[in-house]
């Protein structure tokens, strides 16, 4: 279909829709109408301040529900036409329907495991090589992490640390307000299991990766498995409050929900880059959406924050070459362009702790592995083993910041690939970085480097400045890397977007670089490391610090965001302005129209970079002369007014 026939087709769906829009009251009737004009939701409301939002809330009629000030907004009870008013106000940064999340676990076959009596054995710690850096008396002691989920079970290895000391030292329920810790659902008392159980299964292990380490439990998730924007929020706020009276370090957010929107106008994605700015570690999981590009969801297509996917060790946890990616796991990019996951983590078959009266341990009982535990498929588990490794290497090295976790986790995680002809296993988008490996991230020696390089998470969250990653979708539907011509790290970054099956490839013979070195000294990624000294990510690295956003927006005939309503090419609005979950955040023809990665196959305007020719220069992209040249693109920045 050509572009002209796509945009006639496009026009006349949109003008049936909105003739049909003009005869709902009449087709409806009036009482209807009138019933649905008057419906009140659930809406997430932004100005310069959270008391600014309240104020013009109650002035329109409307019902504060909390108060957000970690986003400067409001949760808040509107009918259609009060969110409308509170659009055309010049104060109102944005109001956004209140979304849903997800869990990010998924219910499989149950398969085998070992037992001794009620405490199984668990095998994800020595699959990541955890058991190693515990032989260092390095266990997770010294620090909270904030599993913000669907609250917490008092199992006594989640309860009670490895050194028998209480471990639970906060908890608050924004779903129910249960003063007590209690898990409805389950999820959270199973990812709190991942990082932290101190039982002692089987093998003679402990069953969680971090068996010292404190715990805060934040309930936000309902019985069923959501979680609202609002609730989710004040989660994250609760945890931001408490972060330095509690030593929260590290927080776990084993959820996400649909992209609607840039990652940088989310209010979820707010609240994380938030706590990010403010010292914790953020780690979330991919989505189980996969195997699909564009399938990661919120808040793991923040570019900030640690987004784990998942593989599996097919049930083999000693012998790493049958290991693999398993559809489910979510790939990138993100509709931001950035490379995501971050890195993969054991996410097949996970046996951890449960309540027997909550939903999962109810509806499945297949899965129940002995009277405390229950078995779970998805990146949830890959991002608690995540978590739990860096309360690990906090544990060792207290000063490490946010980034410099990211960093470590990244450049020694181990890149899968094919044996035959020496390629790549799966794609960046699918793997990431590779898997995480325990003992390099939490011991290496490792030359200075940063993972979000010259991105500046305040002035993105001040609304200064917003980034856009290098991956884009070329006219034959290929994802690729800008500046790679299919040779950097055989193949890597280069994918057609198909997934698959398992066919060989492997991550060594069942230990780290295997004989002859994995990549060391003109080793398989060739000289030095598959993204090390310089590399792809790392100090100024090829996409994640640095976007094409920078300040006011430069994307299509002047156009930039508008803090008031936001567009982008054309004067093109974000579409529907309820943001309906049917179209997306800007439905109906807006910005990823089409199908394509934002417009017919071009990265989002006519096939082009970013269309007529404005940041091409002298036949490059940013070669001779181009737009690394003259120190316009310093380090990834674009656009420095």
């Amino acid at each position: 279909m050509s572009r002209r026939t796509a945009a006639a087709t496009l026009h006349t769906a949109l003008s049936l829709a909105a003739i049909l829009a003009l005869l709902a009251p009449l087709l409806l009737g009036p009482a209807t109408a009138l019933a649905q004009a008057s419906t009140r939701s659930l809406y997430i409301v932004q100005a310069e301040s959270a008391a600014g939002a309240a104020r013009l809330v109650t002035a329109l009629g409307g019902r504060v529900t909390s108060q957000l000030e970690i986003i400067r907004g409001v949760g808040a009870w509107l009918t259609p036409a009060m969110a409308a008013g509170l659009r055309q106000d010049p104060e109102v940064t944005a109001v956004t329907p209140n979304g849903v999340l997800k869990i990010d676990g998924v219910v499989e076959a149950a398969g085998p495991s070992a037992a001794r009596g009620n405490w199984p054995a668990t095998d994800f710690a020595d699959v990541t090589g955890a058991d190693a850096v515990w032989n260092h008396a390095v266990t997770g002691s010294g620090l909270t992490v904030a599993v913000v989920d669907s609250g917490l079970d008092a199992q006594p290895g989640v309860i009670r640390g490895a050194g028998a000391g209480r471990r639970l030292v906060g908890w608050v329920d924004f779903v129910d307000g249960y003063r007590k810790p209690r898990d409805p659902h389950g999820h959270g008392t199973f990812v709190a299991g991942v990082i932290a159980n101190s039982q002692v299964g089987a093998d003679g292990e402990w069953n969680g990766m971090a068996p010292d380490v404190q715990l805060a439990a934040v309930r936000v998730v309902d019985e069923t498995g959501s979680a609202t924007y609002e609730h989710v929020v004040q989660g994250i706020q609760w945890v931001l409050d408490h972060k330095d009276a509690l030593n929260i370090r590290v927080m776990n957010l084993s959820l996400s929900a649909p992209v609607r929107s840039p990652y940088w106008a989310d209010p979820v994605n707010q609240a994380v880059m938030a706590a990010w700015a403010s010292g914790i570690v953020v780690v979330t999981s991919a989505g189980n959406q996969g195997p699909a590009p564009l399938s990661v969801g919120v808040p793991g297509n923040n570019p900030y924050v640690i987004t784990v996917g998942a593989f599996t060790d097919a049930f083999t946890p000693a012998d790493w070459s049958d290991d693999y990616v398993p559809a489910f796991s979510s790939a990138g990019p993100t509709h931001d362009g950035f490379v995501k996951p971050d890195l993969v983590a054991p996410g097949g078959h996970i046996v951890s702790t449960i309540s027997r009266p909550s939903y999962l341990a109810r509806a499945y009982p297949d899965n129940r592995v002995g009277p405390h535990y229950f078995k779970l498929s998805g990146t949830s588990p890959a991002a608690a083993v995540v978590s739990g490794i860096a309360a690990l290497m906090l544990a060792h090295d207290p000063g490490l910041t946010p980034d410099q976790v990211k960093y470590r986790l990244r450049a020694t995680a181990i890149p899968h690939f094919q044996p035959a002809g020496e390629s790549a296993g799966y794609r960046a988008w699918q793997q990431g970085a590779g898997r995480v490996f325990a003992p390099l991230a939490v011991y290496a020696v490792l030359a200075p480097g940063s993972a979000n390089g010259s991105m500046d998470v305040q002035a993105d969250l001040a609304g200064t400045a917003h980034y856009l990653g290098y991956s884009y979708r070329d006219e034959a539907g290929v994802y690729r890397v800008y500046g790679d011509d299919g040779s950097w790290a055989r193949g890597a970054g280069v994918w057609d977007g198909a997934y698959v099956p398992y066919s060989g490839g492997f991550w060594a013979d069942g230990g780290f670089w295997a004989d002859s070195g994995f990549w060391a000294d003109s080793g398989f990624w060739a000289d030095g490391g598959f993204w090390a000294d310089s590399g792809f990510w790392a100090d100024g690295g090829f996409w994640a610090d640095g976007g094409f956003w920078a300040d006011s927006g430069f994307w299509a005939d002047g156009g930039g965001y508008d803090s008031a309503g936001g567009f982008w090419a054309d004067g093109e609005q974000w579409g529907d302005p309820d943001f309906a979950s049917a179209g997306g955040f800007w439905a109906d023809g807006g910005f990823w129209a089409d199908g394509g990665f934002w417009a017919d196959g071009g990265f989002w305007a006519d096939g082009g970079f970013w269309a007529d020719s404005a940041y091409r220069a002298d036949a490059g992209y940013w070669a001779d002369g181009g737009i690394w040249a003259d120190g316009r693109f310093e380090a990834g920045y674009l656009i420095q007014e």
